[in-house]
C-alpha cells in the first residue's frame, strides 16, 4: 500500500475550496465541460468516481483506485459518491497546480544534474560544458556565451543552480 502511494501522481492533501480565477485555461474548462456533459448520462449534473477516472485519464493522468477514492472523498463534501462540475474544476485545477510545481522543479533539477550540477542543487555547471551541450549535442545556434555572461553574476564561468534556472527561464 505504501509503495502505491509513493508511485502515485496524486497528492492526498486537501482539495477543498474553489478554483482561483485563471487557474485553468478556458480551453481546458470548455473541454472538461464537454466531457462532463457527455459522461453525465442521466443529466443530474453529477458524475461518479468511474466517470471521474475517464476524465482524468483523458487529461493524461493515471490515477490508481486509491487515488480516485481519495480525490473523490476530498471534493465530495456531502459524501454523495458524486461530484458536480464546480467540484471537478476544483479537483483538476488543484492537481494541475501541483503537477506544474512538481514538474517544473524536478525537470529543472534533472537538467542541472545532467549538465554536471549536484542533485541537491549545489555545485555548479561548467559554462563550457553547457555551451557544448547546447551547440554541439543539441545543434542549436543560440549565442550561449552572451546568455551565460548575462546570468553568470560573478563571472566565474561556473553556473550555480540559481543562474542555471535564470538561464533557462
Amino acid at each position: 500500500m505504501e509503495e502505491s502511494r509513493r508511485g502515485s501522481m496524486f497528492s492526498t492533501s486537501s482539495l477543498k475550496g474553489s478554483v482561483p480565477p485563471g487557474t485553468l485555461p478556458q480551453e481546458i474548462i470548455d473541454g472538461l465541460r464537454m466531457a462532463f456533459q457527455h459522461l453525465d448520462h442521466d443529466r443530474t449534473g453529477k458524475i461518479d468516481i468511474w466517470e471521474l477516472k475517464t476524465i482524468l485519464e483523458a487529461l493524461g493522468m493515471r490515477p490508481t483506485e486509491e487515488d480516485l477514492f481519495s480525490l473523490m472523498s476530498e471534493v465530495d463534501v456531502n459524501m454523495s459518491g458524486q461530484i458536480d462540475f464546480s467540484q471537478l474544476l476544483t479537483l483538476v485545477g488543484t492537481q494541475k497546480e501541483r503537477t506544474d510545481v512538481e514538474d517544473d522543479g524536478s525537470d529543472l533539477a534533472a537538467a542541472y544534474v545532467a549538465c554536471g550540477g549536484d542533485a541537491d542543487r549545489g555545485g555548479c555547471v561548467d559554462a563550457n560544458v553547457l555551451i557544448k551541450i547546447i551547440k554541439e549535442d543539441f545543434g542549436l545556434s543560440v549565442d550561449m556565451e552572451a546568455l551565460i555572461r548575462e546570468v553568470d553574476a560573478d563571472g566565474s564561468g561556473e553556473i550555480e543552480f540559481e543562474e542555471f534556472q535564470e538561464l533557462l527561464s
